[in-house]
């Protein structure tokens, strides 16, 4: 599930409008607002299905004098009270939490909360009133009429995510200094299940921080979170697993608790058939390799294997009561049919039918335990004929043979694969491709549960391309609900190349905009705005250009110092520092380095221009100042690499003039020059390590210090994240061309040289 993405149909055109917005000098303009003070709904995220303005009485939020609530159960109370917390954030006034104990003596102006379906006197109350949409349990009805704002729910989470609209709406009141009119919301989920992604390959994020994102996804009405463990759980039964700094049980099990009072559910994903290298890495468990040499997939036919991932999988589940479903992962397993016992299996069931045995002992286990397994569903698609590809490309010649084949295929094991299972179909581009619309088709029309998967962030460093990535999100989700899917997951393998997980939230709101409404703004400029006001606030300036300014950077950021390749693979070739005992073919080293000094001093203003506009929002901004701190950390890393690159150009100079010197037998000048290109190699890496120290120390406030001494590498690994046991590997690659080398090896050069 970690390939990386592909360009797509809309990312030439998308780069265009975004280097238009650009090139139009709108990082100093006020991010757009509303023309009017009027509260449309277009303002909420993710927005209802049906608002109506009504007549009748406004209300002024500082005179409510209570909440009302039907019963007095811990979820109502519990719901009552996030309601009057943020109502004393906003507006500085208290209300008090009060049972409705008749409906005829309720004081006004005051918000009463209810589950008609739970209570008969709060039906009565609201027999005016809409239903929330039958059984919708995430359904909800909000009226602001006459002094009295009542929140009807299809069940407990209809009722708070209709407190959660309240709060936006509220939000908005506030910030446009009027009181909330008279109004009507019928409200409901198109998809049930709306969720987001955290993977922890080589860092963890700290407990405090995951408290606050899960409170901040629960208002835009994200239900659940697929919490990629890997090595940072804290396993009893093989202790040996565990990385430094991973989660206990207890912890996990904490967090759960925390989550489902918000309407989110904590969702494990375990790998236990392909990559499995933060396991099969250790000598302990080796001889469970599929392929003795790659310790990325286990044998599915050794018994000794589900011991072991059984084990992993039942103290997982013990640390998320209450949840429904498991995540099995089980994608990309490219070593499977290779042990003796495999290739024996294979010739018995195909190479489907191996994949079905892992499946299907872990879909028993699953069963055993309570559990909904979910599954990635490449392996199938790839083993049935080659359906996998299809899903990308519609324009192949063998098309309706591959198709028709595949699934034949499907058709005859489909009686093998879990009734009760979730295919999770993933897709990082559009998704709108004729295979990836019949496979969704298929799915449906033999009623397999579906799931399908997008990505704000890939094997991609430091920032998502922003120009393309929520597009993507916006066509395979509005997809999927077409198609009548049951949810989403927006994916983010920000630990492939080490992102800060404040990158996420673009698209993880996006992903809640898109599967909650059909409602939903037409095109991602507007989702853009609407992001930027929700999350931040009315009073921003610039920052969606400074986002794509910034997100445009990273190429260089990646690729400048390269002769070949990126920083994401180690199979790149770094260019050479200027040596003035030799001589480049373009005749001086000056002349060499032009091109890449050109746009080094290009990509430091482009640079700076975006990080000044983030510095400056930081102190505007009414939420999330850290997520703008982060980016602007970003910025100015990328503005000091910059800086690294130039400082090569004024050693490329000097390495000219020394040359010139050396050939004149100007030793003076030689020593002088020599000494000068150690000072400026020390000066200028010492000022990006510092820059980077600064990043790390900004990074570390919400995620612990990476791995540590005892921390044990993949040796296989080829992402960038996972090549230092630090944070280093942002700058790994500057490392390995050995500035202070250089200088040393100048220095001592200028000893030769020196004249007494």
């Amino acid at each position: 599930m970690r390939t990386s993405f592909k360009e797509n149909k809309l990312y030439v055109s998308c780069r265009i409008i975004a280097c238009l917005l650009l090139l139009t000098g709108t990082f100093g303009c006020e991010e757009k607002q509303s023309d009017t003070n009027t509260i449309t709904g277009e303002e909420i995220l993710p927005a209802p299905q049906n608002y109506e303005i009504k007549e009748g009485k406004s209300i002024d939020p500082k005179e409510l004098e209570a909440i009302y609530i039907a019963s007095d159960t811990e979820d109502a109370n519990f719901v009552a009270n996030e309601l009057r917390v943020k109502i004393k954030e906003l507006f500085g006034h208290d209300v008090s939490i009060e049972v409705a104990g008749s409906y005829d003596k309720l004081s006004s102006p005051a918000i009463v909360l209810g589950i008609p379906s739970k209570d008969h006197g709060f039906s009565s109350y609201i027999s005016g009133l809409p239903a929330p949409k039958n059984g919708n349990s995430q359904a909800y009805v909000l009226e602001a009429k006459d002094g009295v704002i009542t929140v009807s729910g299809g069940d407990q989470a209809g009722l708070f995510y209709g407190v959660q609209t309240l709060g936006q709406l509220f939000e908005e009141v506030k910030w446009k200094e009027q009181n909330l009119p008279g109004l009507l919301i019928e409200d409901w989920p198109d998809m049930e299940e709306r969720w987001v992604h955290y993977n922890y390959f080589f860092h963890l994020d700290r407990y405090e921080y995951l408290e606050e994102a899960i409170k901040k996804l629960a208002k835009y009405k994200i239900n659940g979170i697929v919490f990629e463990f890997e090595d940072k759980f804290n396993y009893k039964s093989h202790p040996f697993i565990a990385a430094p700094n991973s989660f206990s049980p207890e912890q996990v099990k904490k967090l759960t608790e925390y989550a489902s009072q918000y309407n989110v559910a904590i969702v494990p994903l375990v790998q236990g058939f392909g990559h499995a290298g933060y396991l099969l890495k250790h000598d302990e468990i080796k001889h469970l390799r599929e392929d003795p040499e790659s310790n990325q997939s286990f044998c599915p036919m050794n018994e000794e294997t589900y011991d072991l991932i059984f084990d992993l999988y039942r103290e997982t589940i013990e640390a998320t009561p209450g949840v429904k479903y498991f995540h099995l992962g089980g994608d990309e397993v490219h070593h499977i049919g290779i042990c003796d016992r495999c290739k024996k299996k294979i010739e018995e069931v195909g190479e489907l039918g191996l994949y079905l045995v892992w499946l299907n002992r872990a879909r028993d286990f699953m069963e055993e335990h309570g559990r909904i397994p979910i599954f990635w569903d490449d392996m199938p698609l790839k083993q049935a004929g080659g359906i996998y590809k299809l899903t990308y490309n519609e324009t192949d010649e063998k098309y309706d043979s591959i198709w028709n084949n595949g699934v034949a295929q499907l058709n005859k094991t489909i009686h093998k694969f879990p009734t009760d299972g979730v295919f999770m179909r993933w897709n990082y581009q559009l998704g709108r491709d004729k295979g990836n619309i019949q496979i969704l088709d298929w799915y449906r029309d033999n009623n397999f549960k579906t799931m399908v998967a997008t990505a704000i962030i890939g094997d991609y460093p430091l920032i998502p391309e922003y120009d393309w990535t929520p597009n993507n999100i916006k066509s395979f989700v509005t997809l999927a609900a077409e198609k009548e899917a049951m949810g989403q997951l927006c994916t983010a393998w920000g630990d492939d190349s080490g992102n800060h997980s404040e990158i996420y939230w673009l698209g993880f709101l996006a992903s809640s905009e898109y599967s909650w409404s059909s409602k939903s703004p037409e095109t991602i400029e507007v989702y853009w705005e609407k992001y930027i006001r929700r999350f931040f606030g009315p009073d921003t300036d610039g920052l969606v250009p400074a986002f794509h300014n910034l997100s445009e950077r990273v190429h260089f950021w990646d690729t400048g110092l390269m002769e070949k390749g990126n920083k994401r693979r180690a199979t790149y070739r770094l260019k050479s520092l200027p040596d003035f005992r030799t001589t480049p073919p373009e005749g001086s080293w000056t002349t060499h380095f032009k091109p890449l000094m050109e746009k080094a001093a290009e990509e430091k203003a482009k640079c700076a221009e975006g990080t000044k506009i983030m510095e400056n929002n930081i102190p505007k901004v009414k939420d999330n100042a850290y997520n703008l701190e982060v980016f602007a950390s970003m910025g100015s890393f990328m503005e000091a690499y910059s800086d690294l690159v130039l400082a090569i150009g004024e050693m490329a100079s000097i390495s000219d003039k020394i040359k010139e010197a050396k050939d004149k037998g100007e030793q003076k000048e030689m020593v002088d020059g020599l000494n000068k290109l150690a000072s400026i190699a020390n000066d200028s890496w010492n000022a990006y390590v510092a820059n980077y120290k600064d990043l790390e120390k900004l990074w570390e406030v919400t995620r612990y210090p990476k791995g540590g001494e005892e921390y044990m590498l993949d040796p296989q690994t080829f992402y960038l994240a996972g090549r230092t046991k630090d944070l280093s590997y942002l700058i790994i690659a500057e490392k390995e061309m050995d500035f202070p080398g250089y200088a040393e090896k100048m220095l001592q050069t200028a000893k030769r040289y020196q004249v007494d």
